[in-house]
């Protein structure tokens, strides 16, 4: 199956929020900035979320952010 670019950007453009998210509150608490810390930090908020559009969402910025795209 294949998608154009305008039905893909919108998905990356939400991947691209989480991950920005989520440097923006580990910044906050203080903690190191790392791919690691970003990456559990998502992993916890995926057990946390079930909302299965959400949880693919998250997934895909794990995914994203240890090399898997």
């Amino acid at each position: 199956m294949k998608f154009s670019e305008q039905e893909i950007k919108p998905i990356w453009d939400e991947v691209a929020r989480l991950i920005g998210d989520s440097v923006m509150q580990l910044r906050h608490r203080g903690e190191v900035l790392s791919v690691d810390t970003l990456a559990d930090h998502l992993t916890k908020q995926l057990t946390t979320n079930h909302d299965v559009e959400q949880r693919i969402l998250i997934s895909t910025a794990i995914n994203m952010l240890k090399g898997g795209y």
